[in-house]
This record gives structure tokens, C-alpha cells and sequence, in this order.
């Protein structure tokens, strides 16, 4: 009796025990879980249906207009998975009404050799002729016309997440490249790591694609000395160590009104370390940081007056957001150390999203807000209320694809009759 119930004990004990540790390398993201997961995906990369696939929160699917005097003019550009292009990452330009007035649905695996079955269009922009920059995550980066015509790719330094579009024309991306080993490197976070490593670069490349230069993530902080934040805020010394998600450069027009700055320095977001930093792309100077403001935050942009607005995911490890009240826009002003909280108010509806997102404030002082992982875009006014949104169909009876990014432009639908596509 004895020896059974030290057996019923000794077996509890180490299912506890294998739990825990699961939940352990599950939080850290080591591994075998991290291999897991990367197993995981290469799978679904191969399976009938896209990856990127959440849980569908919203009833309705196109466009709710709460306010339509207040909405921002404009028409809206939107990202992700749509079922006219087999579900396969895409692009459409819609009115305030919902209603299509141009698609782009250039198949990535005809632009690039993968074997990704349902890539998706992470980053983008949108110029004036119709002409659009689509930046599928770690595969290429595509220029492709009004009419679907491939101008030119980029893929050498493995481009992700966001694109800018500096004044000078010149575009700014994430890009990454994988080391083995620190490389003769003597900086300090390079000898903290455990290899192999992903390291994000900040690149510029030229209006035509080409690299004009690439900033080591790594180099750029040891340089700043910030070493110890580094080793205070990392999560993991292998694989995606930092997870650049943002590189946007200040433009000459706005620098003036941020005193700790310069035209041309880039602002950058490294979600993994909750980093949004402004450095100096000449010196590789960080010249303004903050790692308390948010939670794994996307989206940070020069929005003026001196201050930095940033979509903070304010993921707290929930599926809810409901410990921390969900996602928030959080504003910074660099040279006063003021704060604030555009978004949520007292009038807003819940949102949250624990990964991707976006945010763009508007002409009008409207702010438009990318609930990624709902697929769903939302309009509030300066108080914080819903005067426009709009949801992405259904891809089966439970689940909806998410939507990378929908951004308002100042087009019309006589603009877009001008570029003249099929």
C-alpha cells in the first residue's frame, strides 16, 4: 500500500514538475519550445489554409459608420488575406463605404522563390500613381504597379515588418541576417549571446530597391552604451533577440519641433525589449530611449509638437487584454519627459491586440487603429468615440485572417480611375 501511494505521489510529482518547466520554456521561449514552434509553423507554411488566421470577435463584416461628417477623408489602404486572391496575402483600396476601388494581388511565390504557401504582406505603402511597396516578412520586398506589374525586389538582407518612405524618396525597413557566432566582434552585448543569433539591421535602400546602407541593431546599442539596459530588458541571448518591428525616419518639415533631434534620424521600435529608441543613422548614436512606456509595443511615430506616439500592444500574456485594459496609444515627448494616453478613453469600445498592430493619426486629429489579430480597423475622434470600422470576412464560420495594416490616404476615386488598370 505504501509503495503504491509513493508511486501515485512520485508520478504527480514529476507531472508537476514537466509542467512547469513546459510553462517555463513556453514564457522564455527556449527551447524545445522554441523549436516547437518553429516546427509548427513549417507545417501550417504547407497546409491548406493561411497561418495567420485569429479568432473572429465582430458579428458584421465590412464597414459600421457611427459619424460619417466626422470621419477623415481619404480612402482606406488595407492589408492582409483576402479570398480573391486565394487567401494569399493582398492589398485593397476601399471607400468610406466599404466598397473596393482597387486590389493588388501579386502571388509572392510568383515574385520570390519560397516554398511559404500563404506569405503575407507585412508592411506596405502606397504612392500617389498606385504604385505600391509590399513587404512580405522575411521573404522580400516587392515594388509592383497600379496594375500588378513587379518593378523590382529586394530580398538580400531578409526585409520585415514596416516601410517608410523618407521625403527624400529613399525607403526604410527591417531587415535581418543570421550570425553563428559573434564574427571577430568585440562589443559587449555580442559576447552576452548564445549563437546562433537573428540579428535586425536598420536599412536604407535607394527609390529603385538598392541597400544605401545597413545599421547593425547590436552595434548601435553597444555604441549608445546600453549594454545593461540590453541585459536587463532581454528575454532570450539566442534566435530573434530583439524583434525590430519599426524604422521611421523625421522629416526635414517636422524636425524643428523636436529639440533633442535632427531631419533624417530614425526612430525604431524592438518589440522583444519594449525599445522605442531615436538614433543618429551617421554616428549610430541612440539619442533618446525609453523601455518603461509600453509592452511589446509596434508603431511608433513622429506625430509633432515634440512628441512620439506609440501603439503599445500592452500584452499581458493574457488573450483578453483584460489585466491591463487592453491596447493603448501611448504619446512621449522626448525633451520634457511628459506622457500621455491618446487612446482608450471612457467613450472608446475594447481593443486589443497582443501582436502586430498599427496606428496612424489623421489630419483631422482622428486616430485610425489596426486591431491586427481582430481584423478589424477602427476610426476613433479626438475624445476617444467610434466614428468609422470596418471588418474583414469571415474565412470559415469561426475564424477571420488578420489584417497586417489599413491606412488612410488622401485618394480619391477619381485618383484611382486615373491609373488606368483593368
Amino acid at each position: 500500500m505504501f509503495d503504491r501511494a509513493a508511486a501515485w505521489i512520485s508520478g504527480i510529482s514529476l507531472l508537476a514538475i514537466v509542467f512547469s518547466a513546459g510553462l517555463g520554456f513556453a514564457y522564455f521561449n527556449l527551447p524545445p519550445y522554441s523549436l516547437f514552434q518553429w516546427a509548427v509553423g513549417q507545417v501550417k507554411s504547407l497546409s491548406d489554409e493561411p497561418s495567420r488566421l485569429m479568432r473572429a470577435r465582430y458579428d458584421y463584416a465590412g464597414t459600421r459608420i457611427h459619424d460619417r461628417a466626422a470621419v477623415a477623408p481619404g480612402t482606406t489602404f488595407i492589408t492582409s488575406h483576402f479570398p480573391e486572391f486565394g487567401w494569399h496575402g493582398g492589398a485593397r483600396l476601399i471607400d468610406i463605404d466599404g466598397n473596393v476601388l482597387h486590389r493588388w494581388g501579386a502571388d509572392p511565390k510568383e515574385i520570390f522563390d519560397t516554398r511559404v504557401k500563404y506569405p503575407y504582406m507585412h508592411g506596405s505603402y502606397l504612392y500617389p500613381n498606385g504604385d505600391i511597396l509590399a513587404n512580405y516578412s522575411f521573404i522580400g520586398l516587392a515594388k509592383i504597379s497600379a496594375c500588378g506589374d513587379v518593378l523590382w525586389t529586394h530580398s538580400d538582407l531578409r526585409p520585415h515588418h514596416s516601410v517608410s518612405v523618407a521625403a527624400d524618396g529613399t525607403i526604410w525597413v527591417s531587415g535581418n541576417r543570421k550570425l553563428d557566432s559573434r564574427d571577430g566582434r568585440d562589443e559587449k552585448i555580442a559576447s552576452a549571446l548564445a549563437y546562433p543569433v537573428h540579428e535586425d539591421l536598420f536599412v536604407q535602400l535607394s527609390p529603385d530597391g538598392e541597400v544605401l546602407r545597413s545599421i547593425s541593431s547590436i552595434e548601435a546599442l553597444d555604441r549608445s552604451g546600453l549594454q545593461e539596459v540590453v541585459m536587463r530588458m532581454i528575454k532570450r541571448r539566442d534566435g530573434d533577440i530583439f524583434h525590430l518591428n519599426d524604422v521611421e525616419p523625421l522629416s526635414p518639415e517636422m524636425a524643428d519641433e523636436y529639440p533633442l533631434f535632427n531631419a533624417g534620424d530614425i526612430l525604431v521600435s524592438m518589440r522583444d525589449i519594449h525599445m522605442v529608441a531615436v538614433l543618429d543613422p551617421e554616428t549610430y548614436q541612440v539619442k533618446w530611449h525609453t523601455t518603461s512606456d509600453t509592452l511589446f509595443q509596434h508603431d511608433p511615430d513622429f506625430i509633432g509638437d515634440g512628441w512620439i506616439g506609440i501603439f503599445d500592444n500592452n500584452f499581458d500574456r493574457t488573450e483578453t487584454g483584460k489585466i491591463l485594459g487592453g491596447t493603448r496609444i501611448k504619446a512621449v515627448r522626448p525633451h520634457t519627459g511628459e506622457r500621455k494616453v491618446l487612446f482608450p478613453t471612457d467613450a472608446s469600445p475594447d481593443f486589443y491586440t497582443k501582436w502586430s498592430g498599427k496606428w496612424q493619426q489623421l489630419p483631422n486629429g482622428n486616430m485610425l487603429l489596426t486591431e491586427a489579430r481582430a481584423g478589424h480597423a477602427l476610426e476613433v475622434d479626438q475624445t476617444g468615440k467610434p466614428v468609422w470600422e470596418w471588418t474583414i470576412e469571415k474565412y470559415d464560420d469561426t475564424q477571420v485572417p488578420e489584417v497586417m495594416e489599413a491606412t488612410r490616404y488622401p485618394y480619391t476615386a477619381e485618383d484611382v480611375a486615373a491609373w488606368k488598370c483593368p
